[in-house]
């Protein structure tokens, strides 16, 4: 400390953000809030009897957490120490250590020159090395005193609304599982989505092409590098997080004598929802894939905002989900060899899929009834209907189970085969 004190001051300052920002308790807070879209899936518990559903929250909020918690703080120091490749995220986190330092340090010199008008009004300050005069004049403390104090709180202000950043910037730029909002995500891959999809041989020549490639190829690069290297990196550093915490997650499931077969369905819902895997084997087209996952996701969205929305959001859900639904279940039909002209049919293709067995009672419910509203937004313009957000999430989760139902049967059928 005597002999670099700034060095000394820079290992320390991680550990000095990471405590005062509270982050680790802002992490439990919100694995604990999230617990069941982190752990646990309701599709999971069908098979879990409640004895066990108790035990493995229990287990998750008295190990799981606590370990992973635990890595946070060590996981923050090293990124703050070596960090060297940099992004937004990262980039927009120093900046805002950066501001919170310099805040807290403003802030206390500020205090500091605040007290000291105040004594200097009353008495001189005498040091071996310095000496101040007294300031008898009580206009002019008025003004510095006044000057300190708004300093003082305007650093504090900034210190503050720092760490309210802080705390969400440091576990978005971790490897550590969190439970965060799907707009930005959407709006990042819609963006890529788009941008390689984006028609140009359409609007120009093959001759107007091979004379400008180099100028393209440019644009392409500079637009579509950043975004696509952003959704990778999230995605590396999200695959990462599970397989540490899965480690952890794995024994408690055993220790609780969890079968191998819903293990492993918790586990396909833990690294990625395997709905899209699932209709990778059923669709035949990737765009069909791509447009699905869309759908979902924005569906997913909506619901986390369903009481801020409009009615006219709330329909376009519907319709989103119900189209893509219904592109599924064709494509399921084609791997049965349905007859083709049940396609044509909602209701027919679902009582299709019930006398399969891929449709229960209580799905098939679900199912009819978004197709009734979305048979009347569609086909009786102008009419108000209701929908509930129940009757959406409802819907979601008879779609996974009969997709479940499918791979079930097409890995069966694989195997006969």
């Amino acid at each position: 400390m005597l002999i670099a004190p700034a060095l000394f001051f820079y290992m320390l300052s991680p550990v000095f953000i990471y405590y005062v920002s509270g982050a680790g308790k802002y992490y439990e807070k919100n694995l604990k809030e999230n617990l069941d879209s982190l752990f646990i899936f309701s599709d999971d518990e069908d098979h879990l009897v409640d004895k066990q559903k108790l035990k493995i929250r229990e287990e998750i909020n008295e190990k799981l957490i606590p370990r992973l918690v635990k890595d946070v703080k060590g996981l923050y120091i090293d990124s703050y120490i070596s960090r060297s490749r940099s992004d937004k995220k990262n980039n927009l986190l120093s900046s805002f250590e950066s501001l919170f330092l310099f805040s807290i340090l403003w802030s206390i010199l500020s205090l500091a020159d605040f007290i000291g008008v105040i004594i200097l009004h009353y008495t001189p300050i005498a040091l071996d090395f310095v000496y101040i005069d007294q300031i008898t004049n009580g206009i002019n403390v008025v003004i510095f005193a006044l000057i300190f104090g708004s300093l003082t709180i305007l650093s504090d202000l900034l210190a503050f609304y720092s760490l309210g950043r802080l705390r969400h910037l440091m576990l978005e730029t971790l490897p550590i599982v969190i439970y965060v909002d799907e707009e930005e995500q959407i709006k990042r891959n819609n963006y890529i989505r788009a941008l390689s999809q984006f028609p140009i041989e359409g609007l120009v020549s093959d001759r107007l092409l091979r004379k400008h490639s180099r100028r393209i190829d440019g644009i392409y690069e500079q637009e579509f590098s950043e975004p696509l290297s952003e959704a990778l990196r999230v995605y590396a550093r999200n695959q990462v997080a599970k397989q540490q915490a899965w480690r952890i997650y794995k024994p408690i499931l055993d220790e609780l004598e969890v079968t191998a077969v819903q293990t492993a369905i918790i586990k396909d819902r833990f690294f990625d929802s395997p709905i899209y895997e699932i209709a990778r084997d059923v669709f035949s087209y990737d765009h069909e894939l791509h447009s699905l996952k869309t759908d979902i996701e924005y569906v997913k969205n909506r619901l986390n905002l369903w009481d801020e929305i409009s009615e006219e959001e709330r329909a376009t859900s519907l319709v989103f989900l119900f189209r893509s639904t219904e592109q599924l279940f064709k494509s399921i039909l084609d791997g049965f060899d349905a007859p083709i002209e049940i396609n044509a049919n909602f209701s027919a293709m679902l009582k299709y899929l019930k006398e399969k067995s891929l449709v229960n009672e209580k799905e098939e419910q679900s199912f009819n009834k978004i197709r009734k509203k979305r048979n009347t937004l569609v086909h009786q313009s102008g009419r108000i209907v209701s929908i509930k957000k129940s009757e959406i999430e409802s819907f979601l989760q008879s779609l996974e189970s009969v997709l479940l139902k499918v791979e079930k049967r097409f890995k069966s059928l694989k195997s006969k085969s």
